[in-house]
């Protein structure tokens, strides 16, 4: 299927309206591709939003299989109820939700919903034209870097921060679990011993870096840098996103949490 015989699709494959052989189509093509998995996630959002129709049905929550293993739910959590939003703006660079004909279709009272959620909509819009993206070189490779947080961070620890995270993921690949807990704080080694196998990555693959946001500064000692990466294995997903929680802790910048995301 190409991009737009998926799009045209995707009102009927959230709605399960499908055949089996055609939603795995479409399944398919949204895991591989970045643009329309953008334009799935908006049109969910806003059939889900719309109270109206919740008992016609219940839209699709994730349209690829789980992962083997998923990161257990830890404590210093709390952030990403805002960093979420930050995550969806820098990595898939959405452009402004636009409403899908089923909504249109609606009668009245939902209008006024309707109008609300393009309202928000224009909002997001203005958000991701204020996104600044530019190259930079980290650990000798040129990333794509994602500012959320204009002047959030000094450069120095920035630039900390950015590095430490990429050398943790090429500790991943390398298996070297050693490297990991030097490079983590006593939570994170615990996490580590009790469970080697949610850190460890293909060992040997190769892997690209193909953004990551500028750090931003969550209080406490606590810093927040998402990576988005590929591979040359077979994962579930052609990317897949590591979320980081880096402290600073007696002068020296440890990771403290590391979460996996589709």
């Amino acid at each position: 299927m190409n991009c737009s015989d998926v799009r045209d699709s995707i009102e009927s494959y959230i709605t399960d309206d499908l055949s089996d052989t055609e939603s795995a189509k479409v399944a398919a093509h949204l895991a591989a591709c970045d643009g329309c998995a953008t334009a799935y996630e908006e049109t969910r959002a806003l059939v889900a939003g719309l109270s109206g129709i919740a008992e016609s049905f219940v839209p699709r929550e994730r349209f690829v299989p789980e992962r083997p293993y998923a990161p257990r739910p830890v404590g210093g959590w709390g952030w990403r109820i805002a960093a979420v939003a930050a995550s969806i703006l820098a990595l898939l660079a959405i452009s402004a939700l636009s409403v899908p004909a089923i909504a249109r279709e609606l009668p009245l009272p939902l209008a006024r919903e309707i109008d609300a959620l393009e309202q928000t909509n224009e909002t997001l819009k203005e958000q991701v034209d204020e996104l600044t993206v530019r190259l930079e070189t980290i650990g000798g490779v040129e990333v794509a870097i994602v500012d959320t947080a204009p002047g959030d961070v000094a450069p120095e620890v920035a630039e900390a921060v950015k590095t430490l995270a990429m050398d943790f993921v090429r500790a991943q690949y390398s298996g070297d679990l050693e490297a990991l807990a030097a490079m983590g704080t006593q939570r994170l080694r615990a996490d580590l011993t009790a469970h080697p196998e949610d850190y460890l990555r293909a060992r040997d693959a190769a892997v690209v870096f193909a953004q990551m946001t500028e750090p931003v500064d969550a209080g406490d000692g606590t810093f927040l840098i998402f990576v988005r990466l590929s591979d040359s294995a077979d994962w579930v997903d052609s990317q897949y996103q590591e979320d980081f929680e880096i402290k600073l802790i007696d002068g020296v910048y440890l990771v403290d949490f590391m979460g996996m995301d589709a």
